[in-house]
């Protein structure tokens, strides 16, 4: 694939080996796509469907002889655009730089790994501060833990019944209990050692508290434990270094794979353009700067896909902020 550059380089053309790089790119911790599963789509802007809860209304069916049968309308379907934007980054590769490097350095590979790392780390965070914003959640569907109730007061706070209460309150609107937790490092480093836990163990299991063991007290397939950073720095800059997911947990239900009429708490989706790929490498050589750049994009938009007719918000989620201090 050759392209134009208006800029004056030369050739753009998908390089089909740095990203296999790209796409095989290890993620570091990186969760966020556990609740957004990627949905590939063929056209950069499209919409998709989302059907009413007619089918939760119960009618009174019986028919006298001689009477008709009684006709109930049809689903109401309302429909919501999406648009895949493009988000890309772009690093230089010198003739020099590549002339000089020892293995194991390899330029192009390094470069095309740091960027990757750029452009994924953005969309985590993203992905987080979309399911960490209350606006974003149903009425209900979302509480502020402060002092006393926050899970780091040991002597006061109840972890258990507050996610529990998570817990119902999606399953009385979804009849679905969430199925996915993200208990992000900092609160699960709290939770360990929280006699909530302890003292349901103490007799049956060894004392140490794992997620797998919160996850069969609470009643949660999967909890995942977050751990990766960021720096909030400015570059060039004194490093300031935190954990990226915070102190939030999100409760969801996600389902087992994409489909129609299923509930899901969340999607990417993804325009798989050009080449078919989730993220594409592309690279063009500048001549008077005697450098290749490589550039890589990915064409995205992230939904939260279950949400109520009334306030646009998440039924299908629920979030507690500042589960510790």
């Amino acid at each position: 694939m050759a392209v134009y550059d208006p800029r004056g380089g030369g050739n753009v053309h998908v390089d089909r080996a740095l990203t296999n790089i790209s796409v095989g790119f290890p993620n570091n911790g990186m969760v966020g796509e556990t609740l957004f599963p990627v949905v590939k789509v063929a056209f950069q802007t499209g919409f998709w469907y989302q059907f009413g809860r007619e089918g939760w209304l119960p009618e009174d069916e019986y028919r006298a002889p001689g009477t008709e049968t009684l006709e109930v309308p049809g689903l109401t379907v309302a429909i919501t655009p999406y648009f895949a934007k493009e988000y890309a980054l772009a690093i230089a590769v010198t003739d020099e730089e590549r002339e000089q490097a020892d293995a194991p350095m390899d330029p192009d590979r390094d470069g095309t790994d740091l960027v990757t790392s750029k452009l994924l780390l953005k969309r985590e965070q993203r992905m987080k501060d979309l399911v960490t914003t209350t606006a974003n959640y149903h009425t209900g569907h979302s509480v502020t833990l402060a002092g006393a109730t926050q899970w780091s007061a040991y002597a006061t706070s109840t972890p258990i019944a507050d996610i529990k209460t998570g817990l119902r309150k999606v399953h009385s609107v979804l009849f679905m209990e969430p199925n996915t937790a993200i208990i992000p490092y900092e609160v699960m480093a709290i939770l360990e050692d929280h006699p909530d836990f302890i003292e349901r163990i103490k007799y049956s299991q060894p004392g140490i508290i794992t997620a797998d063991i919160i996850a069969s007290m609470v009643g949660v397939q999967r909890i995942i434990v977050p751990g990766m950073g960021f720096n909030s720095g400015v570059p060039g800059g004194a490093t300031t270094l935190a954990y990226l997911w915070g102190k939030d947990v999100v409760l969801a239900w996600v389902p087992p794979r994409a489909g129609l009429k299923i509930p899901a708490f969340a999607y990417e989706i993804n325009w798989r353009y050009p080449g078919g790929q989730a993220q594409v490498v592309t690279r063009w050589r500048v001549e008077a700067r005697k450098s290749d750049i490589v550039r890589v994009s990915r064409r995205y938009t992230l939904k939260m896909i279950a949400v109520d007719a009334g306030t646009g918000g998440s039924i299908a989620g629920y979030v507690i902020k500042a589960a510790v201090a």
